[in-house]
């Protein structure tokens, strides 16, 4: 059908003065969603001791990290460590509520700093600041050099509140963010200052790991990367039926709820785990708690990718390990279409949904699409962050929004009722036209109204995915986020890399679109303005990029659907005027799976 246009002149324009330069001065990005040549990360190796007593609940550690700084231009004289979970010290300011069993005077108290040179240790002028360590260094730190830095600290690890991990039951703890950490330097922002509230996660770099953890009660311990000798700690026969498992494709319990103590040859373990190029290291143990099993083969020309669940309930003994091998086998080889580069997935029957590097801490609802999804979105952040080091901290809509869109489709098949498709669409528009309102791309840390930083970080940035796979087609779309993973792992992308990278690939001007659903408070409203014969002149009322879906009856009786995509209002097109082949009775703009915040004018 033709179709006509009225343009009018385009105010599209959001710019970011720290990616401007790091493309025209520095060198670092590009504008077609590539790295730049000078483009370099830097690098942390841990090697970590630290014992936890569950009685006394307090954590002991002493760490020694060398810091290798790449990035090129100036020298440092100082290195910014994250003390996450000083959000539990008394007088930290806060977005979430703590358990006043779990505050303390000290916080994460850090023992002593020292900067190592071969075999001598000096001690480090430091300074901390809510939750973060400052330590000074002796001389200038330039690009290609490296630092070696020993931190001792002592923290007593929350039982209570449930932030993302916490102690279950009886005597089952799920530990994050437990260690200091080297925190992100970069070509955009510099050292990462951002302080952590509680709310907002995290920005992360890429290290590799040797952790030792002496642990008592007889606990069997989870962790990030792999236990380097489990004879060490296991019994004979529990070692076989691990074996069996690391090669079944299908569940085997290794022991049932109750049963840790048996499969361990000591009261007292030391835990060795060592994982390389991943972004944070976490631990879970118990002694209360079961564990099944299975595994996959999707890293080509490595060992099978070892799949369990540690247990309280049967429902999640049975649900969550086939769910993680299914979604971690869709990612794999439909989208991204990436393989899944780590040696394990273990997922704890604890509170909520949170991810990290090889390990979900999520509750059980019982409910069986409420639970596919929790788990098949966790094990999605293995790319969204975790491959793909992306700015949590300061823009969620990134990897909050990637991984509720990369997985809906395999979600979707895989539901019995829920729809997680029109779900998005219906939550975005909770917050369209409200005063608490803002753009999509508002950093992440300064949006503190619940309701509009869960739709902004998740639902909104689904909706726009998915209104963009209808712009660039779905095939472009899958070769769009497969291309993102390979480009930027172990890097950390800006969201402008991932709108230049959308527009390199798919060929088409975007800059409108981005800007439309980003930067702007634009909504959703069609509105049908004229009915003229057979020309139907619709107008975009809320200004949003949004597709066009249109539905008229003829005079003759019969009916026709024609759709535009959401590029039909670029160039500030605020109407358009579409010609059908017959004369229009009747016409209806928008569907039940689109939001629209004023339907009285959506028909003649």
């Amino acid at each position: 059908m033709a179709m006509l246009l009225m343009p009018a002149k385009s105010d599209a324009q959001y710019r970011s003065s720290e990616f401007e330069e790091a493309v025209s001065l520095k060198g670092t990005r590009t504008n077609t969603g590539k790295p730049g040549k000078n483009y370099k990360n830097n690098f942390a190796e841990y090697k970590i001791d630290a014992s936890f007593d569950p009685d006394t609940q307090m954590l002991e550690g002493d760490e020694t990290v060398t810091f290798h700084y790449n990035m090129p231009g100036r020298g440092l004289f100082q290195v910014v460590f994250n003390l996450y979970r000083n959000i539990y010290k008394k007088g930290i300011s806060r977005h979430r509520n703590c358990d006043p069993d779990d505050i303390t005077d000290e916080g994460m108290e850090i023992v002593e700093v020292s900067i190592v040179d071969g075999t001598e240790e000096n001690s480090a002028n430091y300074q901390t600041s809510d939750t973060k360590l400052v330590v000074k260094l002796s001389q200038s730190l330039m690009p290609g050099d490296k630092v070696t830095l020993r931190v001792k600290w002592r923290n007593k690890i929350a039982a209570e509140t449930h932030h993302r991990g916490g102690r279950y039951y009886n005597n089952s703890w799920f530990v994050p963010y437990w260690y200091p950490q080297v925190a992100v330097y970069d070509d955009l922002y510099g050292w990462d200052d951002i302080q952590h509230s509680g709310n907002e996660e995290f920005l992360l770099e890429f290290a590799n790991y040797d952790v030792n953890l002496h642990i008592g009660g007889r606990m069997v311990t989870w962790a990030t990367g792999s236990l380097v000798d489990p004879k060490s700690v296991f019994t004979n026969d529990f070692i076989i039926k691990y074996n069996k498992a690391m090669a079944s494709n299908e569940p085997i319990t290794l022991f049932a709820p109750g049963g840790a103590g048996r499969v361990l040859k000591k009261e007292v373990n030391d835990w060795h785990f060592k994982a390389d190029s991943v972004p944070d290291f976490v631990f879970a143990c118990s002694n209360e708690m079961g564990w099944v099993g299975l595994s996959t083969p999707i890293r080509k020309g490595k060992p099978r990718t070892f799949v369990s669940a540690v247990y309280k309930a049967d429902g999640f003994k049975n649900t969550a390990p086939i769910t993680t091998k299914k979604t971690l086998e869709y990612l794999s080889t439909q989208r991204p279409g990436v393989p899944y580069p780590y040696a394990h997935m273990t997922l704890f029957q604890g509170s909520g949904g949170m991810e990290f590097p090889m390990m979900i801490n999520e509750d059980f609802d019982n409910n069986y699409d409420s639970d596919f999804f929790t788990t098949s979105h966790e094990v999605t952040h293995s790319y969204f962050p975790f491959i793909t080091g992306m700015y949590q901290n300061r823009f969620a809509f990134m990897d909050e929004g990637l991984t509720q869109y990369v997985p809906q489709y395999f979600q979707n098949d895989n539901f019995k009722t829920k729809d997680i498709i029109h779900d998005a669409y219906r939550y975005t528009g909770y917050t369209m036209c409200s005063d608490d309102n803002v753009p999509m791309a508002t950093p992440s840390y300064s949006q503190t109204n619940l309701l509009v930083y869960t739709v902004n970080s998740y639902y909104k940035p689904q909706t726009m995915y998915t209104v963009l796979e209808d712009v660039v087609g779905k095939d472009v779309m899958t070769k769009i986020l497969r291309e993102f993973v390979l480009t930027w792992k172990g890097k950390h992308p800006h969201p402008f890399d991932f709108y230049n990278m959308c527009s390199t690939i798919s060929g088409k001007d975007l800059k409108e679109f981005f800007h439309s659903w980003m930067y702007t408070d634009d909504y959703s409203d069609l509105a049908i303005v004229n009915v003229d014969g057979n020309k139907v002149t619709i107008r975009n009322v809320g200004r949003l990029m949004v597709p066009v879906d249109l539905m008229v009856s003829y005079d003759d009786g019969t009916v026709a659907r024609e759709r535009r995509d959401a590029l039909v209002w670029g160039n500030g097109t605020r109407e358009i005027t579409i010609e059908m082949p017959k004369n229009v009775k009747t016409a209806v703009v928008g569907d039940a799976y689109f939001p629209d915040v004023d339907e009285s004018n959506n028909s003649n």
